[in-house]
């Protein structure tokens, strides 16, 4: 099995901090390291932990109201020189790919077109591989940045057939484990039909007869060794009482796989 990509998170926004944050736990290949503040100097310890990292994602909207960002994330490229940066922002900041060391760029992703599709963008950039969301990929080659990383383009995935009421309901049920009590709350409905809009889901998504679906997006998830892994265990598995919470688990990383170019 392959080892846990460590991730560093740096933002200044409390609610960014937290979306990117659950959206790497919740990913079976990614393990959230470090998450702190655009500080500078550093907080102890921060430093050392830095040089550990396999990637970090570093929100650049807080670029507004920090400009010693990119100076930041050189100190920390001088401590880790093989370190990944991902941009993430709701727009592009061109100093990005003018202070940061090319070879270090992992990518940049525009919110509103990564979406809930974060660690799949963070595990194909340490792969080696460079990743943009469509418009950042237009921006970034507009300001002549190039590298000789091949490039995967990710965005999120619309489910067809979901309607919206289904889509809002695995957003705060799947995506971001809301509790059934609490969905129930949400959507206005009883607890007991709160598990069974989400066990439609499940069908809806293939996870029911997970031991004979073949879907194409499942083959996809299957080529990735470290999901691979967890499915096996999934199989082995069914049955017991760890189903509920494996299968949701899945279902996250189906939701969550981005459509790729």
């Amino acid at each position: 099995m392959a080892k846990d990509i460590l991730v560093s998170i740096l933002s200044d926004d409390l609610f960014s901090l937290n979306w990117m944050s659950m959206l790497i736990v919740r990913d079976w290949r990614t393990r959230v390291f470090t998450e702190a503040g655009l500080i500078y100097p550093p907080e102890k310890g921060a430093g050392e932990s830095i040089q550990y990292a396999d990637v970090v994602v570093a929100d650049l909207d807080s670029f507004v109201q920090n400009t010693n960002l990119f100076h930041i994330l050189n100190q920390y490229l001088a401590e880790n020189p093989s370190l990944i940066v991902i941009g993430v922002g709701s727009k592009i900041e061109p100093p990005f790919f003018q202070r940061i060391p090319t070879a270090n760029i992992g990518g940049y992703l525009l919110k509103s077109e990564i979406s809930s599709s974060l660690a799949w963008a963070v595990s194909f950039a340490y792969e080696g591989l460079l990743v943009f969301t469509p418009d950042a990929y237009q921006a970034a080659f507009a300001l002549g940045f190039s590298s000789k990383k091949p490039v995967r383009i990710v965005r999120s995935r619309i489910y067809p057939g979901m309607t919206d009421r289904q889509s809002e309901i695995a957003r705060l049920a799947i995506i971001f484990s809301v509790g059934r009590r609490d969905l129930a709350d949400e959507l206005k409905i009883s607890d007991q039909w709160s598990y069974g809009v989400v066990s439609e889901l499940y069908e809806k998504l293939g996870l029911n007869e997970l031991a004979q679906d073949k879907d194409e997006i499942l083959t996809r998830l299957e080529n990735d060794p470290m999901i691979k892994f967890h499915i096996d265990e999934i199989l082995a598995d069914l049955g017991n009482s760890r189903k509920a919470k494996d299968l949701e688990t899945l279902a996250f990383h189906i939701l969550t796989l981005p459509e790729i170019s």
